[in-house]
């Protein structure tokens, strides 16, 4: 079972110091929500682990390649992973990774690809696509097999090599964590109360599934259908922890 994360200290010189840097432009309402997720993921804000990012205009946070390795390395059942392997050793358009984990005691092998065309961002925005084309590519596609291999752990997570994409147009632009997808988009308005319940859902997860689960169910159709793939896996990983702690 996974243990709780210890709390993180931010000092009010740490906090301006965020303010004015790694969450430069956010709001107060963004910088409050971003300094809680880095609490849920046990990280301190300046160490860069979880980023703070814009998607579409609105607040997103983006993870590392190391934290993800370290939520895996954290369940004791993470066996490393083999380097990846390219179609081209020169101009790489395609890359496999694969990571290990031992389940019921076996090491078993989990594998993803990531393609160049998919994850490129567009010319003017690739400066490192192209000076490390390989090395690029190569953490796309071990964060895809990290979370084939780690679902629960990493629920919600995305490296932020994957989302390099989605700001190379200048136009608001959404993600699909299931299908991969980059896409123009509008931001769609909040329905009524939407960010009420989002507080409180926030509050639940730390509670636990059973009451993340009943303020879902107070939510309307329209701020259910508003709140991105993202962040509901995230609260129900967090929920999800919060009773793996209690049954440990």
């Amino acid at each position: 079972m996974s243990e709780a994360l210890a709390p993180i200290t931010v000092t009010p010189d740490q906090l301006d110091l965020v303010r004015r840097t790694v969450a430069a432009g956010a709001t107060e309402a963004e910088l409050k929500l971003y300094l809680y997720d880095c609490q849920r993921q046990g990280v301190h804000p300046l160490d860069r682990l979880l980023h703070f990012t814009k998607r579409g205009g609105k607040y997103t946070p983006v993870t590392s390649i190391d934290l993800m390795r370290i939520r895996a390395a954290e369940t004791n059942e993470y066996a490393g992973s083999a380097d990846a392997v390219f179609d081209d050793d020169e101009q790489p358009k395609r890359a496999m990774v694969t990571v290990y984990r031992l389940v019921q005691g076996q090491s078993c092998a989990f594998s993803a690809t990531a393609r160049w065309k998919e994850y490129c961002p567009p010319s003017g925005q690739d400066h490192m696509w192209r000076k490390m084309p390989a090395t690029m590519l190569a953490k796309c596609a071990e964060a895809l097999a990290l979370r084939k291999g780690f679902p629960r752990q990493l629920a919600g997570l995305y490296a932020r090599e994957e989302l390099d994409q989605a700001n190379g147009t200048g136009k608001p632009e959404s993600f699909s964590p299931e299908t991969g997808e980059v896409f123009d988009a509008e931001p769609a308005p909040l329905p009524p109360g939407y960010a009420e319940w989002l507080a409180q859902m926030e509050r639940a997860a730390e509670q636990g599934t059973t009451a993340l689960r009943a303020v879902w169910k107070d939510g309307t159709p329209a701020q259910r259908s508003a709140m991105p793939v993202s962040v509901r896996d995230r609260l129900k990983a967090q929920a999800s922890r919060v009773g793996e702690a209690s049954a440990a």
